[in-house]
């Protein structure tokens, strides 16, 4: 029993003095951790449409800084970033963001927040975008092809045919600008910025065109620094987005015409390259229907003259009194135009831009189909022949227009052989 009293005592003494007293204990405290400081002079530079440029100070406390965490609007869309610069992308053009910086050490602990910056991104210059929807032609589902805020609709009294598509045409002028009148009925001046916009589809069922539409391209032309530039959206099969493309191509349609017959198109989708063909006179590219004598009725969207709608709205200027202004002739009214008007008319829309001086005909062909032409001058009827036989023709390279079409347009070879028939030598 001795020598167990005498263990423990021992025990005890040694456990006494490894331990110490109270005034010897020294715990960790929490409290005395010093994080980061937080990261000073936060900037902002390099401000694009899309991206800028981050960068800001380091601490010069003696805590060793591991990396820093970006974030931008409070939320954290970077960590563990090894520099004092950070390159920001994918941001949204004329925008603003707040961006902050905060530290941080190799046990985690992270600084305050550095100061904030609120960089506001530029806007796009005038251009293409990559998709349809950046261009901001349209407001809401893009499918149901709604005009955004600005984009005004228009109409033509004779149109170009494109293998029987449905058309929707648009122009958005820059704010606070409009069309100048500049004393022919022909093209009014349009100024820079202007954008022009042509959307192709066919109803599903034309007897029911409530059952929807198969959307094919929107053609866009702009006016950037004084020239026309061409461009194409092609539409995926979704009817969701349409894409910027420069490359042609060939598209199987179906769709039920306004008889109740299922008519089969392979419909072609023109190149960058095609659109110059068309729209060019002198090496010089500009728009074909938006003539003024073509907007010169009443369509169905106005209630009233087009080019009094216009004007009344702020989009024409330099007109007092449409009236002053020339008609194309509607090539589908037998009522109020006779043969040899309707049958100019169609010419003129489906063959002058190519068929005219300066044009990217070969001038051996010497014709020139422009309506405001003297019929002796234009040589259609030297022509009516093979004007009627590539009229009537669908082989590629010899039917006319050889561009924009792939079947006969049935109801205008009718009214143009009438009127090649009815035609005289010109004196």
């Amino acid at each position: 029993m001795k020598k167990i009293a005498f263990c423990l005592s021992l025990l005890l003494s040694i456990l006494m003095v490894s331990c110490g007293g109270d005034d010897d204990y020294d715990p960790i405290d929490d409290d005395d951790i010093q994080p980061p400081s937080a990261p000073q002079n936060l900037t902002a530079s390099n401000i694009t449409e899309t991206t800028v440029d981050l960068s800001w100070d380091a601490a010069t406390d003696n805590v060793a800084v591991t990396g820093y965490s970006v974030f931008q609007d409070g939320v954290e869309i970077q960590t563990n970033v090894s520099t004092t610069t950070l390159t920001i992308t994918g941001l949204t053009e004329e925008t603003t963001y707040a961006f902050s910086v905060k530290a941080f050490d190799a046990a985690g602990n992270s600084s305050a927040f550095s100061n904030t910056v609120n960089p506001t991104t530029s806007e796009a210059p005038f251009g293409f975008r990559d998709s349809l929807s950046q261009m901001e032609i349209f407001t809401g589902a893009l499918s149901d092809l709604t005009p955004a805020n600005g984009v005004q609709l228009y109409e033509l009294n004779s149109t170009l045919f494109t293998d029987y598509t449905t058309k929707q045409r648009l122009i958005k002028l820059p704010e606070g600008t409009a069309l100048q009148y500049n004393g022919n009925d022909l093209l009014p001046d349009f100024p820079d910025e202007t954008l022009i916009a042509k959307t192709f589809y066919y109803n599903l069922d034309d007897t029911n065109p409530s059952l929807g539409k198969q959307i094919i391209e929107t053609r866009v032309f702009l006016k950037i620094e004084g020239s026309w530039q061409a461009g194409n959206y092609i539409w995926n099969d979704t009817q969701t987005e349409a894409t910027y493309t420069e490359a042609g191509n060939e598209i199987p349609i179906s769709y039920i015409d306004s008889n109740g017959d299922t008519q089969e198109v392979d419909y072609l989708i023109p190149s960058k390259q095609d659109c110059f063909t068309c729209h060019n006179n002198n090496g010089q590219t500009f728009p074909i229907g938006m003539k003024l004598r073509s907007m010169n009725f009443t369509p169905s969207y106005t209630g009233q003259n087009q080019l009094e709608f216009f004007i009344a709205n702020g989009l024409l200027e330099g007109l007092g009194d449409p009236s002053s202004v020339s008609v194309l002739p509607d090539w589908t009214d037998d009522v109020n135009f006779d043969i040899f008007e309707r049958g100019r008319a169609y010419i003129d829309i489906n063959c002058a831009h190519c068929h005219r001086p300066g044009s990217s005909v070969p001038p051996e062909f010497d014709m020139d189909f422009r309506l405001e032409t003297p019929y002796a001058d234009t040589k259609i009827y030297d022509k009516r022949f093979s004007i009627e036989a590539r009229f009537s023709a669908t082989i590629p390279g010899y039917r006319m227009p050889q561009l924009g079409r792939t079947v006969v347009h049935e109801e205008a070879l009718t009214m143009l052989m009438e009127y090649l028939q009815e035609i005289e030598q010109p004196e």
